[in-house]
């Protein structure tokens, strides 16, 4: 499965498998005040300032109601995409409702809707149940169960919970969720996707800190949780920390328990990306999820589609690492091409180091590739030998063979991570020689310690 590029712009709309991935200016856009009543803020219940500071982020009241107002939007917004309205959900969860933000402005859903909300915050649900009296409220535990029967919800919807909890958690609550929802139903969550986790780089940075191991963990597994965040001492419970999520990982992973019929890039309060999914009829068949290839910018002469992923990185290592040709037109004519034949020339040398750097990487991945291409034809052999009217049985000889093969999978898993970790190293080492220090031995030049992906870095 591809992957949405992490600078995806705003007005673009692509399909992954059955998935949607839509902009927020590509997604069905409702009147600007559809689904939203006009009711005075003066005349809306005030939480205070502290319930509202929990939910909101700070204790305005006017920012506190328009900000509700914009998820019943961005909701109603994300359900025209499967071509469907709030009100015409019979059945209705806010999960994590809080004080009520969003729910203050749903009270018009109360004639044809039964709407619940559930929050871990007490304080919160009493004062939701004494003061929207139109909707039920129960306090959650921070793991399942729900106190609702099976398939109770025709629409679940949320802002920023799995923003918040680790991947352990998320799957408990993804599990859940899918039990209280009705076969066929509709759910709508919200992540933290490339821009949260760009503004949390920035923010450590301007503090001291060095947030690139977060992005990394992003990059290699699909998700990362940040115990050490500014959620540290404050209101909430001890497990409520940062959690960032590639598209990608959503669209593999939660389809384990969801179709995953849309992915809006700040689609929600145009910061966090929403998520819309739908219920599977119970016994429906589940995808087999696969970790994508991410993809790199597009270049002229790449692979045809369907290449294999090794095609890339050999189109990669033959691209070349020295930048733009001298002749290339520039900004300033003449002066350009003189000053650039010398920035190359002076940085001929590292660019070598960086081809053989490279070189090395291809060889590595080849090998890798070459291995799980032998495990994956094996397994393959095995299930036709041994499938018998579709259910698959293995004799001891077989079960000894596949126990091999597994040790063997996890041994190249264990050499993924050590190319993972390379490529920190590589950072490091480029960091070094921009500041003017050359390459030592041993910097992982030599084909027995695969060093990172190659990637065009001169070519800026």
């Amino acid at each position: 499965m591809a992957t949405a590029p992490a600078g995806h712009p705003p007005g673009s709309r692509d399909q992954i498998g059955d998935t949607d991935i839509l902009g927020t200016d590509r997604a069905p856009d409702p009147s600007p005040n559809e689904g939203v009543p006009a009711v005075a803020d003066a005349d809306l219940p005030w939480p205070g300032v502290e319930l509202v500071s929990r939910v909101a982020g700070g204790p305005d009241r006017a920012a506190f109601y328009e900000s509700g107002r914009q998820s019943v939007r961005d909701l109603e917004r994300v359900l025209a995409v499967a071509g469907r309205r709030l009100d015409s959900f019979p059945t209705i969860l806010d999960f994590g409702c809080g004080c009520g933000r969003i729910l203050l402005h749903l009270e018009r859903l109360a004639a044809t809707c039964t709407v619940h909300g559930v929050d871990i915050d007490a304080r919160a649900i009493r004062w939701a149940t004494e003061n929207l009296p139109w909707a039920s409220f129960a306090v959650n535990h921070t793991e399942p169960p729900l106190d609702f029967p099976d398939a109770t919800f025709d629409l679940v919807y949320n802002h920023s919970v799995f923003t918040h909890l680790d991947e352990e958690h998320q799957d408990l609550w993804l599990a859940e969720l899918r039990r209280v929802t009705k076969p066929g139903g509709t759910l709508v969550l919200s992540v933290h996707g490339e821009k949260p986790l760009t503004d949390f780089e920035e923010g450590s940075r301007n503090a001291g800190g060095d947030p690139d191991h977060v992005r990394h963990e992003v990059r290699r597994k699909g998700i990362a949780f940040v115990k050490h965040d500014g959620h540290v001492g404050g209101p909430h419970n001890d497990g409520y920390h940062s959690t960032f999520h590639a598209p990608w990982y959503v669209l593999d992973h939660w389809s384990k328990y969801f179709a995953v019929k849309a992915y809006v890039l700040q689609g929600s309060l145009g910061f966090q990306d929403f998520v819309l999914l739908e219920r599977r009829p119970d016994g429906a068949p589940v995808p087999a999820g696969t970790r994508p290839v991410p993809q790199v910018a597009a270049a002229p002469a790449r692979p045809a589609p369907g290449a294999s992923a090794l095609s890339e990185v050999d189109h990669a290592a033959r691209r070349p690492l020295h930048g733009p040709a001298p002749e290339a037109p520039g900004r300033f004519g003449p002066v350009t091409r003189l000053a650039r034949k010398t920035v190359l020339r002076a940085l001929s040398h590292y660019a070598d180091y960086q081809r053989s750097v490279d070189l090395d990487i291809q060889r590595a991945l080849r090998s890798l590739d070459n291995a799980l291409a032998g495990v994956n034809a094996e397994l393959d052999r095995i299930r036709d030998a041994e499938r018998v009217h579709g259910v698959l049985t293995l004799n001891e000889s077989n079960v000894r063979l596949w126990d091999s093969l597994n040790k063997h999978g996890e041994r190249i898993n264990r050499l993924e991570e050590d190319l993972w970790e390379a490529i920190d190293n590589k950072a490091d080492k480029k960091a070094d020689m921009a500041a003017g220090l050359a390459p030592t031995a041993g910097n992982g030049t030599s084909g027995t310690s695969p060093p990172a992906i190659p990637v065009d870095d001169a070519a800026g």
